[in-house]
């Protein structure tokens, strides 16, 4: 561990390209390997300054892993290193379109429980938002490559939309499971 180490990007830190198409066993393999190597316990018998720098990186090492391993954040994360704050990322306008398709998934989500088969219209659901996420990371993906910065952000955008969506159609169906 040197200072060096600290300075080191999340693709650098992980050894992986800068990029947004990763595979999450290389990932999971690169973490597992770091957290074995500077794992704090490991350095228990060294001095109180190199076990607190051994518990701060691996602080970075969980936090690289996180980021890595969830392609919104990994996105995220892009955006930031081509220079885009959270905040420009935030500020990015959306097409009507894809608004208007978010007003109709919510709608569905909200009058789910009137349907006939709620199980089967959730189902379906999911797999819509699903593959719509995939659409995005896609397009993010293309864009990113190309160095289309803003048409990246606003795939991102989408992204952070259906990921919210995601996640309350998942807690719908979690409460039906309980």
């Amino acid at each position: 561990m040197s200072n060096s180490d600290f300075k080191k990007n999340y693709f650098e830190l992980f050894d992986l390209p800068v990029q947004f198409a990763l595979d999450s066993n290389t990932v999971g393999e690169r973490f597992r390997l770091l957290q074995q190597q500077f794992h704090p316990d490991r350095f228990a018998g060294t001095s109180e300054q190199e076990q607190r720098i051994a518990v701060q990186y691996s602080a970075l090492v969980n936090q690289a892993y996180t980021t890595l391993r969830n392609p919104l954040h990994r996105s995220l994360y892009l955006l930031e290193l081509a220079g885009m704050t959270q905040q420009d990322v935030a500020a990015q306008k959306v097409d009507g379109g894809f608004l208007m398709e978010q007003l109709e998934l919510r709608e569905k989500l909200e009058t789910i429980d009137t349907m006939v088969d709620p199980e089967t219209f959730l189902d379906h659901l999911l797999q819509e938002i699903a593959a719509d996420i995939k659409s995005h990371q896609a397009e993010f993906e293309q864009a990113y490559q190309a160095q289309e910065i803003e048409v990246a952000a606003m795939a991102c955008v989408k992204m952070q939309y259906l990921e919210k969506l995601l996640q309350e159609a998942e807690q719908i169906e979690s409460t039906w499971l309980d």
